[in-house]
């Protein structure tokens, strides 16, 4: 097993296509197509070229490979499990051992099973029981093949889009319903961790958290700095605390700079306001490296659990800015690590350009180009090869082949 893990992530829905009994294939066909936005349809067509993806993310030289299941394959119909899936997964797993890829594998990345979510999802709490269900048949499955298990993949961004600013699915916007869905997730994971555990005690179970760097607009304003405490307090450690007993490690998805400001006219942008900063991504997100080793000193300090970054990247059409932002994203994740934080790995947001939620296919986040128009051709951007270099130098500096 090597020492630290190199290498990128997809998830299900985004990559495979075709995910037609999940509640966001039924949100695409009545909501983003009639407004005229993309729906995933094929997506990168990764189902049917898997295997081409892995050859070239081995190419690379990753030795590990972020990776989502998609429930709403597994089980189509409440209590019906397709086993064509599974062999589908099988095949998947045997092709990640082939190209010497460990798998850290997602079980829950947004979407849902039709029936799940039609049946009140995530608000309603005898749903946890089906998702727990769902958990141990995986670990059960797939007991041979893991080791590595995300139960929920960033539950704050879920809860926030679908429950509080009615972008996802299922459009609500209560904020007492964001809380019970956090509350649910919370309860779901912490169950799922136990039985998981059952099934196979060597496996380690932890969560793919979103934390985000909150600085005061005005660093002497004490309401400013309150305001950034409270964000870091409620967003940041909510869940980590409700989970805190149940977590072998921690995920790391690290996007985000947040300036904020005490002014009540910002009260519907949550306080924040734009930092002035010449490196935006294509999606206008400000682009901060040192991030990683500030968040990654926050958590170890907090829980002193082992943590992996599961997602960094940057949406960069031109790859003008990835470049950078791996290398100084690398730097500081290991100034932290040579200060005692316990990070084994970095897994890079994406190795494929892929389907962005409600942003459609515009974003570009891969190492690797999609071509969508000729056939799904795949060609590795310099950024991918530059990682590939950077991956050469830190694994001859951890005395790794």
């Amino acid at each position: 097993m090597p020492n630290f893990f190199f290498g990128a992530s997809l998830s299900a829905h985004q990559v495979e296509g075709e995910n037609i009994h999940s509640d966001w294939w039924e949100f695409e066909q009545n909501i983003l197509k009639p407004e005229g936005k993309d729906v995933s349809g094929q997506a990168t067509n990764h189902w049917e070229l898997y295997e081409t993806d892995f050859h070239l993310a081995h190419q690379l030289g990753h030795n590990a490979h972020r990776l989502s299941l998609e429930w709403a394959k597994i089980e189509p119909v409440q209590g019906q499990i397709d086993y064509d899936v599974i062999k589908h997964y099988k095949k998947v797993f045997e092709s990640l051992d082939k190209n010497k890829l460990t798998p850290i594998v997602t079980l829950f990345h947004f979407t849902l099973p039709k029936w799940f979510a039609d049946n009140g999802g995530f608000e309603n709490k005898d749903n946890i029981r089906h998702f727990v269900n769902y958990c141990k048949f995986i670990g059960t499955t797939f007991r041979d093949e893991l080791k590595y298990i995300i139960t929920i993949n960033e539950p704050e961004i879920y809860a926030y889009h679908g429950y509080l600013i009615k972008k996802w699915p299922p459009q609500k916007d209560k904020y007492s319903l964001f809380n019970k869905v956090l509350k649910n997730l919370a309860k779901a994971h912490n169950q799922a961790y136990d039985d998981l555990k059952a099934i196979k005690p060597d496996f380690q179970v932890g969560v793919a958290k979103n934390n985000q760097v909150f600085r005061p607009d005005r660093p002497t304003n004490i309401f400013d700095n309150l305001i950034a405490l409270f964000f870091r307090k409620h967003w940041n450690f909510y869940f980590l605390d409700l989970i805190k007993h149940r977590q072998d490690f921690i995920g790391l998805n690290y996007y985000f700079y947040r300036c904020v400001r005490a002014d009540i006219h910002l009260i519907e942008q949550f306080c924040q306001v734009s930092y002035p900063t010449s490196r935006k991504t294509d999606m206008d997100w400000e682009v901060y490296p040192k991030g990683l080793y500030l968040m990654l000193k926050e958590i170890y300090k907090r829980y002193k659990k082992p943590i992996i970054i599961t997602e960094n990247g940057v949406a960069d059409h031109l790859d003008m800015l990835r470049e950078d932002v791996i290398k100084e994203g690398l730097d500081w994740i290991f100034k932290a690590k040579e200060e005692g934080v316990e990070v084994f790995g970095y897994m890079h947001w994406a190795l494929t350009d892929n389907y962005e939620w409600d942003s459609g296919f515009d974003p570009k986040f891969g190492l690797i180009k999609i071509d969508y128009k000729d056939n799904f051709v795949r060609t590795i951007r310099p950024s991918g090869l530059l990682y590939r270099d950077l991956i050469k130098k830190y694994q001859k500096q951890l005395g790794e082949k």
